[in-house]
């Protein structure tokens, strides 16, 4: 694709909003981000 981004059609205002923040946080926030979802029960909450 050259470099170039696109967005697939049907993503909710959170989606969006996480993305832009992905490209504007550290690496050390995105991982601790992660963490918390990622780990055992996080999607009981």
């Amino acid at each position: 694709m050259a470099g170039k981004d696109s967005v697939i059609g049907s993503t909710t205002f959170m989606t969006k909003v996480q993305g832009v923040l992905n490209e504007l946080l550290p690496e050390t926030a995105k991982a601790n981000q992660h963490a918390k979802e990622s780990e055992p029960g996080s999607a009981n909450k």
